[in-house]
């Protein structure tokens, strides 16, 4: 009787531990079901967009004195522009009688010399006689001869003229691309005239 008990006591115990190890089994092999399912850590390399080196990355910042220069030289070249299209407009500041006349400030805006490829807009005081009496010479006219410009260094020379109810006109402009001091000189029958300003674009209306 006492072997049959310790045979059952046996069995159970062996019974137990067969379970044991089923469940262990049982739980490694899932913990190994959920580590395969887990996701592989994967190293993906890192692809860098491709960006345009713009040149202000790859020019040397300009020093002052190295900005004077392109400002000095983008105006003369926008002078260049200017009278390379032979449509421009030059706007008084001074005046003075040819030889001996009183150099005078030209304060009113409104006086000009429209230049273009086909006409001429003249609208310029003008002094006279003894007393240096003070008009406005005021023409349009489509006849302009013998139209040059030569540039020499930093110096345009312009010169062309024109005529208008009969009388003739001589022009000449001296317009540098440094400063930009234009001096422009009026020859007519009655006289002569020599202005200082600048030359610009042609933006008022005529008048």
């Amino acid at each position: 009787m006492k072997r049959l008990f310790s045979l059952a006591t046996l069995l159970c115990s062996l019974s137990a531990c067969v379970a044991q190890n089923a469940t262990q089994q049982d739980e490694q092999q899932a913990l190994s079901v959920q580590q395969s399912t887990a996701p592989a850590s994967t190293v993906v390399p890192i692809i860098q967009p491709t960006y345009g080196v713009s040149d202000t990355l790859t020019k040397t910042p300009l020093t002052h004195k190295g900005r004077r220069a392109k400002q000095a030289h983008d105006y003369a070249f926008k002078i260049d522009s200017l009278i390379a299209t032979r449509a421009y407009a030059f706007y008084p500041t001074l005046m003075q009688a040819v030889p001996n006349g009183e150099i005078k400030q030209v304060y009113a805006d409104y006086f000009y010399a429209y230049v273009s490829p086909v006409d001429l807009e003249i609208h310029l005081p003008i002094e006279h006689g003894i007393a240096q009496q003070t008009s406005t010479l005021n023409f349009d006219t489509e006849s302009i001869e013998n139209y040059t410009a030569v540039k020499y260094l930093t110096q345009w020379n312009i010169s062309f003229t024109a005529k208008s109810d009969g009388v003739e006109y001589g022009i000449s402009l001296d317009v540098s691309t440094i400063t930009g001091r234009t001096e422009l000189t009026l020859e007519y029958p009655k006289g002569m005239m020599q202005y200082i300003g600048s030359i610009g674009d042609r933006v008022r209306e005529k008048r």
